[in-house]
């Protein structure tokens, strides 16, 4: 039962693998972003803030953070009287992002800071907005992250998440698996070179194979509503290849 809770692709040493896998890839991760989402991961940010509602004001959270584009774009909407925190565990992303921070004209400071998804070290109930992007796959306990996202939230707060999923009409995932095991990997060796770390795969396979076994739509549903959340939500974007989950944590606000 364990193996349920803690679901997806899970392996002996993932921590550390996915931890080398996204420094490696830091200097090209937003190209590739753009590239295997065809030019449509903005209209999936947009479409996030768009359930968030007006954060004027909000202190939010960035979970697993990456190169920072959905902490930059919570500054934006956060204006001067916001707080924005972006974290992640990966040492080489954080550093992508503070770089870009200089080109970036946002009305209140982005803090990036290092951290484990699955162990915070922030207090209980410290922020209206929690959000993620394509992190869930990552972790060796999808449970135990959307837990502690709960947990840092204050009453009320709101959890606005996306992730990878698999379509389920027939055609398309023909069409998704075509995708995602010979188009990606044909634009990753262009990126990774086919460098296998830590004697695994190379990067962008381990896009493919963070699928298997992953929890998606009301599965990942259920985990939220294991954590607390209340009006838990799942839309569907890109015929089924992104989900994004709306939850609140049930009190006032």
């Amino acid at each position: 039962m364990e193996e349920d809770k803690k679901a997806g692709n899970q392996f002996e040493g993932k921590d550390v693998y996915v931890k080398d896998v996204f420094n490696d890839i830091a200097p090209y991760y937003d190209k590739m972003n753009d590239i295997m989402s065809v030019g449509m991961i903005k209209r999936w940010h947009k479409f996030m803030f768009k359930k968030a509602g007006d954060i004027t004001g909000f202190s939010v959270l960035d979970v697993g953070t990456g190169t920072g584009e959905l902490a930059f774009i919570s500054a934006r909407k956060v204006g001067p009287g916001g707080r924005v925190t972006g974290l992640d565990i990966t040492p080489a992303m954080l550093e992508m992002a503070k770089q870009k921070v200089g080109d970036l004209d946002l009305p209140t400071e982005v803090e990036f800071v290092i951290g484990d998804a699955l162990d915070m070290e922030f207090g209980n109930d410290l922020f209206d907005l929690v959000t993620s992007g394509y992190m869930l796959r990552n972790v060796t306990d999808i449970q135990k992250a959307v837990n502690e996202m709960y947990r840092v939230l204050k009453p009320g707060g709101l959890a606005v998440v996306a992730e990878l999923a698999k379509p389920r009409n027939r055609v398309i995932q023909w069409g998704h698996k075509v995708y995602l095991n010979r188009v990606v990997p044909f634009w990753g060796r262009k990126y990774d070179k086919g460098k296998v770390i830590d004697g695994k795969q190379p990067a962008y396979d381990w896009l493919t194979s963070s699928l298997e076994g992953f929890p998606y739509g009301p599965e990942m549903l259920g985990i939220f509503r294991n954590a607390g959340f209340t009006d838990a939500e799942c839309y569907v974007r890109s015929m089924g290849a992104v989900n994004i989950y709306v939850a609140r944590k049930p009190g006032k606000a």
